[in-house]
């Protein structure tokens, strides 16, 4: 489908997807082969075929169904009773939403855009935010970021069996964000767009209430600043953390691992003095025993990183990279046991007289240990021997999906679920070469649900 088509379906779709009977419609798209009946998306469709939701995945999905789709489908909503639909498609009929009159011009009618081309008018329809993923990869402006902020806290202790994450302090926590965009040596490609990931995600943490610090084009030595992080006394003050990495990334062949490439990776500079960064190099950052601070809360990481193999060690590689698997994650540094580590100690205000069995309980609870790795939520934007996605204009996929995902739904929705609904809108994304991109997100130990509650703070 011609980008102009591809335009035309985005901005009218607000108009065109409610007034649909997708009862009369569906048996037509699959009369003109704009799907097949195997198709493996009509089984789930019809499961809810009458929800809007539905009804719009069905609708731009036709956008990814070859260069005939546009015209197939009016011919479909033609033979379906839906005449005036395909009237609003081709420019013949515009919908006023103000004072819904519609009004006709004729087929021949142009405008002309800044660069003299012509083309036939059809109104402008606003798009909502929250469908800025259906056109993200047409649109020429990045997402705007506007959260909606919680009315009532949703952290309370016990749901469904599962615990929830206290999430009520001001600041909510601290982020981390390292964007590296302009790197030194030749073949390695600038990450100009990821820009704007940076921005949006400043923005949308901030709107949340968390505090957040961003650096830029940092060299091997970010690990350094990293560790520093992690010792930050603030930790204590706040109830959870984000580390947030947005690099060029490949698999370390020694440790069959992602690896970050900073500013100043090369091919050459790793058989030199070259210090590499691993994912996992991150998490140890901020075990319990590395960072006491956050034992018990929250820790999310998110890594927009590739994840292939180095072109010139593909064909020695061995394949498992290309298989759907996410046990890579956890090849540490050579081998590693895990230990348990005492708890941390906590004061309160309260007397110091107990009776003898609090005193006994209080020997008991400082007894207990803790486990090193817990509490810690990884969100990898691709599968482990792939690529990830990102627009030259606008940003990459994954961090534009979370933004939106993240403004519009954090209020009412736990963090997993939140990256469920990241990966639903991040599946139906494609490039002009049918290429697609899988989110991986890993628990561990992340036992309870975790609600961000934006915007919402306990008085003090």
């Amino acid at each position: 489908m011609n980008q102009k088509h591809r335009e035309t379906l985005d901005s009218c779709y607000m108009d065109i997807v409610p007034r649909i009977n997708i009862i009369k419609l569906l048996p037509k798209l699959l009369e003109h082969k704009i799907f097949n009946r195997d198709d493996v998306n009509v089984p789930r469709w019809k499961k809810n075929l009458t929800d809007e939701t539905t009804v719009r995945d069905i609708y731009f999905t036709i956008k990814t169904r070859g260069p005939f789709a546009f015209d197939r489908f009016l011919a479909s909503l033609r033979e379906s009773d839906h005449e005036e639909l395909a009237d609003i498609l081709e420019g013949r009929n515009i919908l006023f939403p103000s004072n819904d009159v519609q009004r006709s011009i004729e087929q021949n009618s142009v405008t002309h855009r800044d660069n003299g081309e012509e083309t036939n008018f059809i109104a402008p329809i606003g798009v909502t935010q929250d469908d800025f993923y259906h056109n993200m990869q047409q649109s020429e402006t990045p997402l705007k970021i506007q959260v909606r902020k919680a009315t009532n806290f949703l952290d309370g202790p016990v749901y469904e069996n599962v615990e929830r994450y206290p999430m009520r302090r001001k600041p909510r926590g601290l982020v981390l964000i390292i964007t590296n965009i302009h790197y030194k040596y030749y073949g390695q490609v600038h990450r100009s767009s990821a820009a704007h990931d940076e921005s949006n995600l400043k923005e949308l943490f901030e709107q949340m209430g968390f505090q957040v610090i961003s650096y830029f084009d940092l060299l091997f030595i970010y690990l350094f600043i990293l560790k520093e992080f992690s010792q930050s006394k603030q930790l204590r003050k706040v109830d959870s953390c984000f580390v947030i990495i947005s690099s060029h990334g490949t698999v370390n062949v020694q440790y069959e691992v992602t690896e970050i490439e900073g500013v100043d990776y090369s091919p050459e500079s790793k058989l030199q003095s070259y210090t590499s960064v691993l994912c996992t190099d991150i998490l140890d950052c901020f075990i319990a025993e590395s960072c006491p601070h956050l034992a018990g809360k929250p820790k999310i990481f998110i890594f927009q990183l590739c994840r292939q193999v180095p072109k010139s060690l593909q064909k020695f590689f061995p394949k498992i990279y290309q298989r759907y698997s996410i046990i890579l994650l956890f090849s540490f540094r050579g081998e590693k046991i895990q230990k348990s580590i005492k708890g941390p100690r906590h004061t309160t205000d309260t007397s110091n007289f107990h009776s003898s069995n609090e005193m006994i309980n209080h020997k008991i609870i400082r007894k207990e240990t803790i486990r090193n790795y817990e509490d810690m939520l990884v969100a990898h934007a691709t599968l482990p021997g792939h690529v990830a996605f990102r627009d030259k204009i606008t940003g990459s996929w994954f961090i534009q999906i979370l933004c939106e995902v993240f403004m519009n739904y954090a209020y009412k929705t736990h963090l997993e679920d939140l990256l469920n609904m990241v990966d639903v809108r991040l599946k139906i994304q494609r490039t002009t070469k049918e290429e697609c991109q899988t989110l991986v997100v890993t628990s561990i130990g992340f036992n309870k649900h975790c609600y961000l509650n934006p915007g919402l703070f306990e008085e003090t």
